[in-house]
């Protein structure tokens, strides 16, 4: 064998056949695909995971408002002489409307009038929070979102409403002198919806008006 011969002999050896190349684009192509889906896949778990993440961190936020604003609310006395005098508190089994401390964003100065009820609009119930200043009656209040897309709001009232001999609970505390006890509010998800939320017993702080007028007979208060 000539030189040239075993030159030529060692270049062939050192190439790839066409079929070697195409078994080796196609094994990439292969590799590519199966790290594309699994990146893939992993994206999309990170991001249904975060809005789950996102998703309790604004139910916990919406629970504490509840629970601060409900546990704050001030039992404003209303009416004087022989008018009959009640707690500026409409309670009923889906709203519910107090006088409660401003928010600190406000600057914490003075209080504040909140509704919550459940805002029905075709086959969705949305649980919404209504704000406004109390002395500002003819400013359109703030609404808030609370809780979207769920199948319905309850609310109960604990303690001895007026007319009645032993406490208990009640779905509406309208016209009362005294607030109730315990306030229990329930948001009932649909079925299948993945959110949970516990059942909220709030006990309201502050018991009586401290611009009111104490009454010995009564042992309560006697309007301001």
């Amino acid at each position: 064998m000539t030189p040239w011969e075993v030159v030529g002999q060692d270049d062939r050896d050192a190439g790839y056949t066409l079929v070697e190349v195409l078994v080796a684009l196609a094994l990439f192509s292969l590799l590519t695909v199966l790290l594309f889906d699994n990146v893939k896949f992993g994206l999309q778990a990170w991001r249904s995971a975060s809005a789950r993440a996102e998703a309790f961190q604004r139910e916990v936020a919406a629970q504490d408002v509840l629970r601060r604003l409900i546990g704050n609310l001030y039992p404003m006395m209303l009416g004087e002489g022989s008018v009959q005098r009640r707690i500026d508190f409409d309670g009923q089994a889906e709203s519910l409307e107090f006088l409660s401390h401003a928010p600190a964003v406000s600057g914490g100065a003075g209080r504040f009038r909140y509704k919550l009820f459940a805002d029905r609009k075709q086959n969705r119930v949305d649980l919404v929070l209504q704000s406004r200043p109390e002395l500002a009656v003819s400013q359109d209040p703030e609404r808030t979102l609370l809780v979207s897309n769920i199948d319905r709001i309850e609310f109960s009232y604990a303690g001895r409403a007026a007319g009645t001999d032993n406490p208990g609970w009640s779905s509406r505390w309208q016209e009362q002198s005294e607030i109730p006890s315990l306030i229990m509010v329930r948001v009932v998800m649909h079925a299948g919806d993945g959110r949970t939320w516990p059942e909220l017993l709030i006990a309201p702080r502050v018991r009586a008006d401290v611009g009111c007028v104490y009454d010995a007979l009564t042992m309560r208060c006697g309007g301001r």
